[in-house]
């Protein structure tokens, strides 16, 4: 978790461990004929408890994982049902919302609790069945909404953050200039004011007097100068520190997780093109998100001949064919006007990988 902010993985973590334990206080305490079936019920639920405290630890999830979380409350279910088994299923619900996108969530849920309706029936009867399964569809269905919500929070904060790095710049830049502008108009004025008045000087004085004035003549002169090199370097544009921003936008992104690498040389000046590289780099990460259900992301800044840019490979699900979606039309037209290019390659099971390109417009 970067820094101190607060991230829903915390109170799914603990929140769920509690509802865990409540839902196994009451069998593991209340005395049991069988000792074959608590023994399974036994495995089943602290099978489930382990899974869930892997998954629950990571900002990414294994999706058959999840599956096993759903398996383990079946076999509940079937061997000692006592009718709260459904509140685990609410767990790997709130777990989707944050990896998969919600068509695919919300058939997950109905799957699950269509299975846990049939499994209610087989173990007492289809009343008790149907009694149960609506409520715990409800609370599923609720679960992932809001942890669907909570990881598009925290990845448009991610943007955000990294966003502010290049406002601020803008900022600062902006307030350079308007000093460098003071000092010319104002402070450079006077001065050439100055010196042409000690030239007017030292042509009406004579002996040590004209030495004195030339000497105020030179100094005068250069101050002017040196004036005019602080101009100019205010004037110059600092180099916008492109990767402490990628760096922040890696660190808040909850899902995938990011792997950045950016060459020790490489230094993006202008602001224009630092800002849309950082585009770019936040639409990929997007789209391994929600598109390629990626648990890894690499992003890597590259330097090839006259031109900067991104290249990117994440190892989702992949796709037979590549489709622009807004996002990706709208990266691919700001790269073509800037006179760069976008290519994509995948494959289904084989991930994506993302090349953006763009010519330097400044030394880098």
């Amino acid at each position: 978790m970067p820094g101190d902010r607060y991230h829903p993985g915390m109170f799914l973590r603990w929140g769920g461990l509690a509802a865990w334990l409540m839902v196994g206080v009451p069998v593991m305490t209340y005395p049991h004929e069988s000792p074959a079936v608590l023994l399974g019920w036994t495995f089943a639920y602290f099978l489930f408890g382990a899974v869930f405290w892997v998954t629950s630890g990571s900002r990414q999830g294994n999706l058959a994982l999840l599956g096993l979380e759903a398996a383990c409350v079946m076999a509940l279910v079937l061997t000692l049902c006592d009718g709260f088994e459904g509140a685990l299923l609410v767990l790997v619900a709130m777990q989707l919302g944050s990896r998969v996108e919600r068509r695919t969530g919300l058939l997950w849920i109905a799957v699950q609790t269509v299975l846990l309706c049939a499994a209610v029936t087989i173990h007492w009867s289809l009343r008790p069945a149907l009694m149960l399964a609506p409520p715990y569809l409800g609370f599923q269905i609720l679960a992932f909404l809001a942890f669907e919500a909570l990881e598009r929070e925290a990845r448009i904060n991610a943007e955000l953050r990294s966003t502010r790095e290049l406002l601020a710049h803008g900022s600062r830049m902006a307030e350079r200039l308007r000093i460098a502008g003071e000092l010319h108009d104002a402070l450079g004025h006077h001065l050439v004011a100055l010196s042409l008045n000690l030239e007017v000087a030292a042509q009406q004085s004579e002996g040590e007097t004209r030495e004195q004035v030339r000497i105020a003549q030179s100094l005068a002169r250069l101050m002017l100068t040196d004036v005019s090199e602080i101009v100019d370097t205010l004037r110059r544009e600092e180099a916008f520190d492109l990767r402490r921003a990628l760096a922040s936008m890696a660190a808040e992104i909850p899902r995938p997780r990011v792997h950045l690498a950016i060459p020790d040389d490489l230094a993006v000046e202008d602001a224009g093109l630092a800002h849309l590289l950082l585009r770019c780099c936040q639409e990929i990460a997007t789209n391994a998100a929600k598109h390629a259900q990626a648990e890894n992301l690499w992003l890597e800044l590259v330097r090839e001949g006259d031109s900067v840019g991104v290249r990117a490979r994440d190892d989702g699900r992949g796709s037979e064919r590549v489709e622009d979606g807004r996002g990706l039309a709208g990266m691919r037209q700001r790269l073509e006007q800037a006179g760069g290019r976008l290519e994509i390659a995948t494959g289904p099971g084989r991930g994506f990988a993302v090349a953006a390109l763009v010519p330097l417009r400044r030394a880098v």
